[in-house]
């Protein structure tokens, strides 16, 4: 079982790292679909709210690839996780075809019963990542750590890249 956990916590790591570095290559795109869930009085705390969320995904990301024994990060995942899943039933619900842009440019899916049950499997791995794992199991020096944070963030600067370039060819020359 131990290992279903582990792939399930690096598989959520990955996830956000893409997710949060495609959001940051196109926050404008983010911030239009951020502004749907947003009461218009408040509309002028989205610019931050998008920069807070993306930050939240890089970060737990980040930490989740590294730390894979922190529990503090497994509930900050799943309360991503929980995020996620009550945005998609929002979106689905109220804007339903609307772009979600919750991969930035790196998807052109919109709100739907399919992004739905996409946030709810990620919810149930999110759940399944928070089984305790033995520390003994998982004890890694701090040249793995290293070696690990350098890895996010070459995969984070990858699905960046990737998503601005997507995001550009959209944008009249």
């Amino acid at each position: 079982m131990t290992a279903v956990v582990l792939a399930a916590k690096a598989s959520l790591a990955v996830l956000l790292l893409a997710a949060g570095s495609a959001k940051l290559a196109d926050p404008a795109a983010f911030m239009a679909a951020v502004r749907l869930f947003v009461p218009p009085r408040a509309r002028v705390l989205v610019p931050a709210g998008t920069a807070g969320i993306i930050a939240a995904e890089l970060a737990a990301g980040a930490a989740s690839l590294c730390w894979p024994s922190a529990a503090w990060v497994d509930l900050a995942v799943l309360a991503l996780a929980c995020g996620f899943t009550v945005v998609a039933g929002i979106g689905y619900a109220r804007y339903r075809g609307r772009p979600c842009r919750c991969f930035g440019a790196l998807t052109r899916r919109s709100f739907s019963a399919r992004s739905l049950l996409q946030s709810v499997a990620i919810l149930a791995a999110a759940v399944l990542a928070t089984r305790p794992v033995g520390q003994a199991e998982i004890t890694i020096g701090l040249t793995a750590h290293v070696l690990l944070l350098a890895a996010a963030a070459l995969m984070a600067l990858a699905a960046y890249t990737a998503a601005r370039a997507l995001a550009m060819e959209g944008v009249p020359a």
